[in-house]
């Protein structure tokens, strides 16, 4: 874990747990690579209602010198690592040390604050792992807004900056609901949004590294298999702004999509599964290889959801509706951020 100098602050042990949810990019416009390896983004992000609940307990200093906000971090839930992942040694795609993005938030903020409470930190995992739908991200922000909480540290504009550095969803996932994201995706711009959207979510057996779908899409376009960059972010900002699930369906694009068909092509075979059983639209999430399908309501989400579970590329089916709020304290204090 990352050490500071800082002296402890002396708290009443307390819990605090925090939810942040899981995204979508309803809008995946990728342009051309900058100095610094980011591409260029155009993205409108909305969260769905697949949460991370981080709980931070408090617990007695241990009066070192160089000390660590975060004492242990751990994962249950759906998508938690196994138990027999995590005695075979395994390569788990959660980080259970500093290297995780919550345990990396509350470090960061204890940094940049002074305020040190030492925490165990608890990670209940209903979002996709390395689905390209944010679920590292959204632990980062449900930390920051809980220690925030445990510190009575108010600064929104501090979360963010600290966000800005832990990743580009991370922004984001803070604020929730529905924004027009640029530059590399974390300059955003609040999106009007009316009613309510319904997804079903198909997981694939198989994962994605994002490095190399970006990698993959430079050379497909380099190759001339692939087009330009969607930039322009009109279409999808009015169809939100209908609420029309419709007029979505037309509108939505990812532009990673055939990078990360190339790479995976079992992809082809879940999104053919969805259309085939009437999903208005497929949207291959982020990097992928989570496929989101947009449905008319409620009941077509369950009967689709039968079918795909039904599919030997999918692993999970998960119904969800967007948009859903930004992080914020369900335990321990605090309200939430709004939706």
């Amino acid at each position: 874990m990352t050490e500071s100098n800082v002296e402890p602050l002396p708290l009443a042990p307390r819990t605090v747990r925090a939810r942040a949810y899981g995204k979508l990019n309803l809008l995946l416009g990728v342009g051309e690579a900058m100095d610094d390896g980011y591409h260029s983004l155009v993205s409108v992000f909305q969260t769905v209602g697949a949460a991370e609940d981080v709980t931070l307990t408090q617990v007695p200093a241990d009066g070192a010198e160089h000390i660590s906000a975060c004492t242990s971090v751990s994962v249950i839930g759906r998508f938690a690592p196994t138990a027999a992942e995590v005695d075979a040694g395994a390569a788990i795609p959660v980080p259970l040390d500093g290297a995780n993005l919550a345990v990396r938030a509350v470090e960061r903020l204890a940094q940049e604050t002074g305020l040190w409470v030492p925490v165990e930190v608890a990670i209940d995992k209903s979002v996709p792992v390395a689905g390209g739908m944010g679920g590292g991200s959204a632990d980062a922000a449900a930390a920051l807004v809980a220690y925030a909480e445990l510190i009575g540290a108010a600064e929104l504009e501090l979360l963010h900056r600290i966000a800005v550095e832990l990743g580009a969803d991370v922004p984001f996932l803070l604020r929730g609901g529905t924004a027009l994201g640029t530059g590399r995706g974390d300059v955003l711009s609040p999106v009007m949004n009316s009613g309510r959207f319904h997804w079903v979510l198909a997981t694939s057996t198989a994962s994605l590294s994002t490095p190399l779908v970006y990698a993959r899409l430079d050379e497909m376009r380099a190759a001339g298999q692939a087009g330009p960059g969607t930039l322009d972010p009109a279409p999808v900002l009015e169809a939100v702004a209908s609420g029309d699930p419709e007029r979505l369906a037309g509108a939505v694009h990812n532009d990673l999509a055939p990078a990360a068909l190339d790479l995976l092509p079992d992809i082809r075979g879940v999104i053919d599964t969805g259309l085939q059983a009437g999903a208005l639209a497929a949207l291959v999430s982020g990097s992928g290889p989570t496929v989101g399908f947009l449905v008319a309501d409620s009941t077509h989400a369950l009967d689709l959801a039968v079918m795909l579970e039904a599919s030997r590329y999918v692993r999970h089916v998960i119904r969800v509706t967007s948009p859903a709020a930004g992080a914020h304290v369900i335990e321990g204090g605090g309200a939430p951020a709004g939706a």
